[in-house]
């Protein structure tokens, strides 16, 4: 299974490690060696063997060469997972104020490496004739609006729509194609301070996320559970994509002031 994105101590790492305590070889894609020594620990010990690549995923050549060795190395070649994107603090604009650099920036992170990975690894199931699965990570930012990352937003929900496309045409092949959208997940390059107060407030399952629940739905896309699934999306975000916005801070909604219905609902 390669892994674009796998470095950083995240979700990429948790990915791959992952897979590889399943038992399988784990080709872990990252452009920076730093980056990738949390994973490598991370596996350390596990059933499955881990392979480091060097690589820039936004450079459809290289990619290709990755692909194409992780195809002549041993074991068969199955999955792809791309963990690659993101939008960090400078990216972030209202858009009134964004620009087109910008823009394209951030759809080229979120959406077309995705894309040309996909494509790479497409290619050679078509050749190795075999069944394959990959998963695509998306963002519950592409079902709902993003304030301030509008190319964000965009770049996930059209990741969401391609993913769609490609469970159509590569479905001959024996190709799934299923997508995660993780909610707020806690990992190192976040800027943002964890706070459970918050999270309890926002999130119905009264947590934020860890790396390992957005690996477990990528586990179970790349596996023969989930064989005849292809073209879905699995929101993983404990809950608070369907959370109303009309609830209060105690989950109630803000139109019951009634204080002995509120007590009667809340129990006590």
């Amino acid at each position: 299974v390669v892994v674009v994105g796998a470095g950083g101590g995240g979700s990429g790492t948790a990915v791959a490690a992952a897979i590889a305590a399943a038992g399988a070889r784990v080709v872990a894609v990252d452009r920076d060696a730093q980056q990738l020594a949390p994973t490598v620990e991370a596996v350390r010990g596990a059933a499955g063997e881990l392979v480091t690549e060097l690589c820039d995923a936004g450079d459809e050549d290289a990619m290709r060469a990755v692909v194409e060795r992780a195809e002549v190395g041993p074991g068969v070649l199955f999955g792809l997972v791309n963990v690659v994107g993101g939008l960090p603090a400078e990216r972030w604009r209202a858009v009134l104020d964004d620009d087109d650099a910008n823009f394209d920036a951030v759809l080229e992170a979120n959406l077309r490496i995705a894309l040309r990975s996909s494509r790479a690894f497409a290619r050679a199931m078509a050749r190795a004739g075999g069944p394959g699965s990959i998963v695509q990570i998306a963002s519950i930012a592409a079902l709902q609006a993003m304030p301030f990352g509008a190319g964000y937003a965009a770049s996930k929900a059209a990741l969401l729509s391609l993913t769609r496309t490609m469970a159509l045409e590569w479905g001959a092949l024996g190709l799934r194609v299923n997508a995660v959208a993780p909610g707020r997940v806690r990992v190192p390059r976040s800027s943002a301070p964890d706070d459970p107060a918050v999270a309890r407030r926002s999130i119905p399952l009264g947590r934020q996320g860890e790396p390992d629940d957005v690996a477990g739905a990528v586990l179970f896309l790349l596996s023969d559970l989930s064989r005849w699934m292809t073209g879905q999306v699995l929101v993983v975000d404990g809950g608070a994509s369907v959370r109303p916005s009309y609830l209060d801070d105690e989950g109630l909604p803000v139109f019951v002031r009634n204080e002995d219905l509120r007590r009667r609902l809340l129990g006590c």
